[in-house]
């Protein structure tokens, strides 16, 4: 598959970063000042995310990620686990940044996974800030899972204008 076929536009890239970003927030807030955790929210609000601690381990992950995992993305000894090559060294990439001292509060662009014969994957890694950044077994960060697709064969075997010829 061309992975520029599955670029987003700036339009839909901000839609989705700032859609996301808010609900991480309500999660994170949520389980630093309620009687929940920020994994069980995300679990009410069905989102497929997984919690990292600060040296990058998994921590926790939603039913909807859960879901998600297969042979090409899975929890593999306690890490996420890509077997998208490019994909898998932009992760190690974002993830080493994460475990600096030095890092941003700003979520990395996002990382887009390559599945056999599946819909494509959208990581992305939001760091947790504040009071829920010290909570729940020092939580480092979230990483949220959005399908991409329909992936690019089943378009090329459903194109319109590819029928109508």
């Amino acid at each position: 598959m061309n992975s520029d076929a599955c670029q987003l536009g700036p339009e839909e890239e901000h839609i989705l970063t700032s859609f996301t970003r808010r609900l991480i927030k309500i999660a994170a807030d949520a389980g630093a000042h309620g009687g929940t955790s920020t994994v069980d929210v995300l679990n009410t609000m069905l989102i497929p995310a997984i919690a990292l601690e600060r040296r990058g381990f998994v921590a926790h992950v939603t039913a909807a990620a859960d879901a998600l995992f297969d042979d090409d993305i899975k929890i593999k000894a306690k890490r996420l686990f890509v077997r998208d090559l490019k994909a898998r060294a932009l992760l190690k990439a974002s993830l080493d940044e994460l475990a600096s001292p030095v890092k941003s509060l700003l979520a990395d662009p996002p990382i887009i996974v390559q599945r056999r014969d599946k819909l494509l994957v959208i990581l992305r890694i939001w760091p947790l800030e504040g009071v829920a950044h010290s909570s729940e077994q020092e939580l480092q960060a979230l990483v949220t899972l959005n399908l991409l697709g329909p992936p690019q064969d089943f378009r090329l075997r459903h194109n319109r204008r590819r029928l109508l010829s």
